[in-house]
């Protein structure tokens, strides 16, 4: 079985990666999207970053699965090819700034007098209307306005800093592809289609605040600490390597100061509430435990943190999570020949649907175009493709 979404279509107008990332997630679950692109180039995600033959690293993993058509909007030929995909879609994604889709005449209302119960995504960077609406949006520029920049300093480093890689396109990638679901569930029960707002900042403001935010939601709270409980997080330095370690409750506590050879006896560490009483010595503990970690080898502490069942990750270089024994006990990866990049190794769809399985009918991001005669024949017109591509309505 190809997924839980087999059976829905979807038509992807969108470009870099929210968008195409919301409508990848649909595909690895078993939707069929046509992904609508401008020529010359196409997506400009195809050329960013690791490229071969068109196909990027990101590109692949947003766009795996999908039929590539390049059409002109412009044209009236093209915008009659675009209203034929429309009437038989169920869902649309759009991340157009704001006036662009009425310019093109896909706004939600010209959309849905062709499809009425379609589920129309319209995906923006700031909003739809306000000041900033009209701005042009990238990742940073998300992750300065939202608080993500500046939620990533601590108590001795005031410099904002920008998570190394687009995580607020990839939140409200997530966040679009779950409001997409709950609307197509809404239709399935009547509800008929809906048109969704999201735009990037309140996405990334509303995954901030969870647990970045404290000073901003429990108003008469303590301010004294950091507005995100994860602040002072920093690595634990081992002979040869580091590990992330947390211990909040009071078994994972006294485990670690086991495993670290410290004392943690004194009735005054006892909890967690004698521990918040009796900050002084429990930063003692702290403070002892990370001296001792680097007289320790990783491989050690490995088995020292495991055996006094301690939350803990060795830090990974990107390169070494591939080979990771719990990531290949997960059979996350597989590899496979692109006819266009060569040999590409891609994640499963992380989710494991054990009703319908989530199998990618085709594991391969699309060329240029590469469906454009298919998708054209579909909608009645295969003996004109000839025509259609002379007048650079498709390519």
């Amino acid at each position: 079985m190809p997924g839980p979404l087999d059976g829905i279509r979807i038509v992807d107008l969108s470009v870099a990666l929210t968008g195409p990332l919301a409508a990848g997630m649909l595909v690895d679950q078993g939707a069929d999207c046509i992904k609508v692109e401008q020529a010359p180039d196409g997506d400009v995600v195809r050329w960013l970053g690791s490229t071969v033959g068109g196909i990027s690293a990101m590109f692949q993993v947003a766009n795996r699965g999908k039929r590539s058509l390049v059409l002109d909007l412009r044209q009236a030929e093209g915008q009659a090819i675009l209203d034929d995909l429309i009437s038989e879609a169920d869902v649309l994604v759009q991340n157009f700034r704001p006036g662009v889709a009425e310019r093109l005449g896909i706004t939600y209302d010209e959309v849905a007098a062709i499809r009425p119960d379609i589920v129309y995504a319209d995906l923006t960077g700031f909003g739809p209307d306000g000041p900033y609406s009209h701005r042009r949006v990238y990742d940073t520029v998300i992750q300065a306005h939202s608080g993500l920049a500046a939620n990533q300093t601590g108590l001795n480093d005031d410099q904002p800093r920008f998570l190394k890689q687009l995580v607020c396109d990839k939140i409200t990638a997530y966040t679009a592809c779950q409001a997409i679901t709950a609307a197509l569930f809404a239709r399935e029960r009547g509800a008929g289609g809906q048109h969704i707002e999201l735009s990037m900042l309140d996405a990334s403001i509303a995954f901030l605040f969870v647990d970045g935010a404290d000073h901003e939601v429990i108003l008469e709270g303590d301010h004294s600490g950091p507005q995100s409980v994860a602040a002072n997080n920093t690595p634990f330095a081992f002979d040869g390597g580091f590990a992330a370690i947390a211990v909040p409750a009071d078994d994972e506590f006294h485990g670690l100061a086991r495993a670290l050879r410290v004392d943690s006896s004194d009735p005054d560490l006892a909890t967690i509430r004698d521990r918040a009483a009796n900050r002084h010595k429990s930063m003692a503990v702290h403070r002892e435990v990370r001296v001792n970690a680097t007289r320790m080898t990783v491989a050690e502490a490995e088995t020292r943190l495991d055996d006094n069942q301690v939350p803990f990750g060795l830090v990974r270089a990107v390169e070494e999570v591939i080979d990771d024994p719990q990531v290949v006990a997960n059979g996350l990866f597989t590899e496979f020949d692109h006819p266009a990049a060569g040999r590409v190794r891609h994640h499963r769809v992380p989710a494991r649907f054990h009703g319908t399985p989530a199998v990618l009918r085709e594991p391969g991001a699309p060329t240029l175009g590469q469906h454009s005669d298919e998708v054209i024949t579909e909608t009645g017109r295969g003996e004109r493709i000839d025509e259609l591509r002379a007048a650079g309505v498709i390519r």
